[in-house]
Formats: structure tokens, C-alpha cells, sequence
């Protein structure tokens, strides 16, 4: 299911300006309808009515809400659709709660379909994250075993080779043609307990595959690797499959995850029963993967046994390691869609390649402070004239080595 939908043209000619936009802003925001009443000017019984298609929307009215929410009026002209919850990899807890799963569907959706359009603009027509379907298994049920030979056969798909460490596991995905992008709806998850902190769709039919990770410099570079890996085993393990329950599914990626940073072959040779926990501190320096990573991946193999196992974690916890690990691991930043949108926007300057925030928003019917947090900065030339669009004051994760 594609989120852009090109053929919706007829369906704005008939209705310029689509009232359920009005909603989903509201959903990505955190919006009450008080708050945009008092925002906008409009009441709230006028702004009832007008997200239910009980009275007509018109520019007005759009006029109004683009102003009160920093929204490009282009925005309330889209006819895209939200992407169902099912089909996303966000890992619900009892915790959840509506309002952080609607900003998470919301905003990835949004992000899909400005992806969408870049393609269009681009006129990409091949998928270039194709080697998935290939790959990717159909029968419900998984060996550890084979998810650890599909990892390996991910490295070959992705140019690595299959021992050693992944050098740059987010330039390794963009190469593959997985848009990866930080966004900002995804909520930090207490402790080290190795579930991804990211989201996708892996079974949805689009031109363009995207990962979505946090990232607002709560997570360190090893647990972001982990997170990206741990997407990418969504998109492969489970492009044509659903395992019977969420706990399985994330099991899988899990170890697929693990798989992916540090082969069997390589992990049985560097790991071994007896490292204390201060000797895992080298080994995480040297492969980019936490310490919480690396025992959970010790045990999966057998090389450790649960008691083991639990010690360990009982350590790290004792010394406050669950929250904030030693030797950091440099971040990891994202290029592809920075590249896209400089490729179908951009214009030379003496700096080089810039982009016209105001005009960009526009074009793509989402708000410029999406884009730019989306992209991990965009070098936007009003800057210099002081006509630029508003960024968030919270950024990405900048690269640290």
C-alpha cells in the first residue's frame, strides 16, 4: 500500500483542501482541539465540524491552520493515507499509549510520503531495495540457524564481506537503497533491553523502504547500530511473514541484529565463557556493539549459560551500565535523503548546493522542521536573509567519529 497516491489529483480538483489533514496534524503535534482553537481563531466547535467533512474546508480556513501550526498551506491539500499500526514494526508496550502510537504512524506515513515524491521527482522507477524480496524468506517458521545465514547473506547483498566488523552500518543500508531517517515521535525506552528503538514497514508494497530510528542523542552510536540492524532484520524476516506473536517477531530481528554486527564464526573466536565484564569493553570498542548486546548474543550462541547470563546483566546493571555504557561509539549519520532532496530542490550557490525551505515545504506539503530533522540538516540559503523556515532546537545526532 503506498501512502502517495498520485491518481488523487481528480479527488483535489473536486475538494481543494482535505479535512482529515486537520486531524493527523493535530496527532503529530500533541494538539488538543482547544489548543488549535486558540491558536487559530477558529472554534472548536467550527474545527469539529470541519475535521468531519460536516462543513466544507476551505482556504480560509486552511490559511488559519497553517499559520497557527507552522504547517505549509500545501499540507491540508494532500490526499495521503495513514499507515495502519499493524504494519508497523513500532514495538507497543503496556505503556503505550494512544496518543504516542498515533504521533509515531502519523509522522512515519508523512515521512513516506514526501519519500514517495522524491521518487517521482527523481523518476525512480526501479526499486533499488529489490535484493529484499529476494531474499527474503516466506515459510512461518525460522531456525536460529537460518535467520544467522540470511544475516550473513544481508553482508553479501550489502558489499560486506561476510566476517569482521561493519564499519558504517548506516551508509552500508543507504548503499542498499534503505532510505534511514531520525525521527522525532519514537519515545526512549528505559534500559538496555536490546528492542529496537526504530520503526518501519516491511510488508507494505512502496517504491522506497525507510527506517525510522530515535533520534534525539538519547541513544549512543552502539545502540543506534543495533537499532538500525534490528530494522533491517524487520524488512527481511518478515516482508512476507508475521510470526504468531510481537515477541517472536522481535526475537527474531533481535538475533538477526546480532548476527549482522558479529558473525557466528567471529563471535565464537572473540567471545568466550569466562570474560568478566570489564573484558567485553575492548571487544565493544572494536565492533561498535554494546556490552548488553554482546552478553545477549554470548547467550543466544550458547557460549554462555543463563546463569551466566544473568550474573552478567546483574553487573552491568550494578554499575549503572543499563542506562549509560563505557567506551562511547561514534554516531552514525545519514546522507540519502539529505541527497535526495538537495538533488530535487537544491541549487548552486558559491557555498555550493542549497535549498529554499519555504519553497521546499511547499513542494513537499510538510513542514520544513520535519525535513530538516528528517534529513539530519539541510543548508537552507534564506538562512543568510533571515527568511528561513523554523527548525526544531532539539537536532539528530551529529557525527562523532
Amino acid at each position: 500500500m503506498s501512502t502517495f497516491n498520485p491518481e488523487g489529483i481528480a479527488l483535489k480538483q473536486r475538494l481543494a483542501f482535505n479535512p482529515e489533514r486537520i486531524a493527523l496534524a493535530r496527532r503529530l503535534e500533541g494538539v488538543t482541539q482547544k489548543e488549535l482553537s486558540t491558536r487559530s481563531g477558529l472554534s472548536q466547535a467550527k474545527l469539529s465540524k470541519l475535521q468531519n467533512g460536516i462543513i466544507s474546508f476551505n482556504e480560509s480556513d486552511a490559511v488559519k491552520l497553517s499559520g497557527a501550526l507552522d504547517y505549509p498551506i500545501s499540507y491540508f491539500e494532500e490526499f495521503g493515507t495513514v499507515i495502519p499500526l499493524s504494519e508497523l514494526t513500532y514495538r507497543k508496550t503496556s505503556r503505550s499509549s494512544m496518543g504516542e502510537l498515533n504521533s509515531v504512524s502519523t509522522e512515519y506515513s508523512l515521512l513516506m510520503d514526501v519519500i514517495q515524491k522524491l521518487c517521482h521527482v527523481l523518476k525512480m522507477k526501479k526499486n533499488p531495495a529489490a535484493w529484499i524480496d529476494e531474499i527474503a524468506p516466506h515459510e512461518q517458521s525460522l531456525s536460529e540457524e537460518k535467520i544467522e545465514r540470511l544475516a550473513i547473506r544481508t553482508r553479501e547483498c550489502l558489499g560486506l564481506k561476510p566476517d569482521g566488523a561493519v564499519p558504517n552500518v548506516t551508509r552500508a543500508i543507504e548503499r542498499a537503497g534503505i532510505i534511514v531517517s531520525p525521527m522525532r515521535s519514537l519515545n526512549m525506552r528505559g534500559g538496555a533491553n536490546l528492542t529496537s528503538e526504530g520503526v518501519t514497514a516491511p510488508s507494505s508494497q512502496w517504491h522506497a523502504m525507510c527506517i525510522g530510528y530515535l533520534g534525539n542523542g538519547a541513544l549512543g552510536g552502539d545502540r543506534l547500530r543495533f537499532t538500525k540492524a534490528h530494522e533491517l532484520g524487520h524488512l527481511i524476516l518478515h516482508r512476507y511473514r508475521k510470526p504468531d506473536s510481537p515477541q517472536l517477531v522481535e526475537r527474531e530481528a533481535h538475533i538477526f541484529a546480532g548476527a549482522f554486527l558479529i558473525s557466528q564464526l567471529d563471535a565464537r573466536l572473540v567471545l568466550k565463557s569466562n570474560l568478566s565484564l570489564r573484558d567485553f569493553l575492548p571487544i565493544k570498542a572494536g565492533w561498535g556493539i554494546s556490552i548488553a548486546a554482546l552478553i545477549s548474543r554470548s547467550h543466544n550462541l550458547g557460549i554462555i549459560d543463563r546463569q551466566r547470563y544473568t550474573s552478567l546483566n546483574i553487573q552491568l546493571s550494578g554499575k549503572g551500565w543499563k542506562k549509560q555504557e563505557p567506551v562511547p561509539v561514534g554516531i552514525e549519520n545519514p546522507l540519502l535523503l539529505k541527497q535526495m532532496i538537495t538533488s530535487a530542490y537544491g541549487f548552486k550557490t558559491d557555498q555550493g548546493l542549497k535549498i529554499d525551505s519555504i519553497g521546499l515545504a511547499s513542494e513537499l506539503g510538510a513542514p520544513f522542521r520535519y525535513l530538516d530533522y528528517w534529513s539530519d540538516g539541510l543548508d537552507d540559503e534564506g538562512m543568510h536573509w533571515g527568511i528561513a523556515a523554523n527548525r526544531f532546537e532539539q537536532r539528530p545526532n551529529r557525527m562523532i567519529a
